[in-house]
Order: structure tokens, then sequence, then C-alpha cells
């Protein structure tokens, strides 16, 4: 496991270090953000999309066809259900540098398999905890 460091930074952004790099997440300015990175959903998506494309990348090598200029297209919706917002469907359009032929059903395997994939499909167990200035904690 890396250690991700999320620092606040000002308003709804947020500095996130992990392996030396250093990107920024915020919210877009219609929602009270500053829009100095994306946000934690564009996030999750983007997640998504890059897993799914090395994975494609990953069969690619293997079955001798090229994926050099891969591009996806992704575009996600939000939904709200009893009060709680969630990512509701994402929508990826793939287009490889060449046609793949009787290939397709298994680079479409390759990126149903990928790991953040896996994860949205059976979520991971998540636990919290919490500490103040006396450095006390309690977990949630």
């Amino acid at each position: 496991m890396n250690l991700m460091t999320i620092r606040h930074e000002k308003g709804l952004c947020f500095s996130i270090q992990v392996r030396g790099h250093r990107f920024l997440m915020d919210m877009p300015r219609e929602a009270k953000g500053g829009d100095r990175g994306p946000s934690p959903a564009d996030f999750l998506a983007a997640a998504l999309g890059g897993c799914m494309g090395m994975h494609m990348l990953l069969y690619g090598q293997t079955s001798g066809l090229s994926c050099e200029g891969m591009e996806m297209n992704l575009v996600y919706n939000i939904v709200e259900e009893k009060g709680q917002k969630r990512i509701g469907a994402v929508t990826v359009d793939v287009s490889l540098p060449q046609d793949p032929g009787a290939r397709e059903a298994a680079f479409l395997r390759a990126a149903q398999h990928c790991i953040i994939r896996n994860s949205l499909t059976k979520a991971p167990e998540i636990d919290i905890a919490i500490t103040g200035g006396d450095g006390q904690g309690r977990n949630f």
C-alpha cells in the first residue's frame, strides 16, 4: 500500500501527495469550489477509465495488437437517492488505433476486470479514524 497525504489547501481545495506526485482536487465554481482541480467524482471516474485502459493495453500487448494512440471518452452522471449523491452511470467509448476484429470481446473482458471496476462492483470496507487536538482517535 502507498500512503497518500491529503491536505486542505483553501476553500474546498485539497492537495494529494502519493509516491512523489502532487495534484489538486477541488469542486467546480458552481458547487462552491475554486475549480483548481478535478472533483472527487472526476478522479473516481478517471481512475476507472485509466484502469480499464491499462488492462486493455496490457491485453493488446500480449495479443500482438497495438493500442498505441488508444483514446477513451468517458462521461458520468450524478444521481441523488434518499438525500445521498453518487455516480449513477458511467459511459466509456474506446477508440482503438485499429479494428480489433474477433478480439473485441477479449478487449471488453480485459476492461471489465480492472481493479477499480471490481472495487465499485463489490464495495471495499472503509474504516475512518478521527483525531483531535488531544491525539485520541476513534474509529467509525
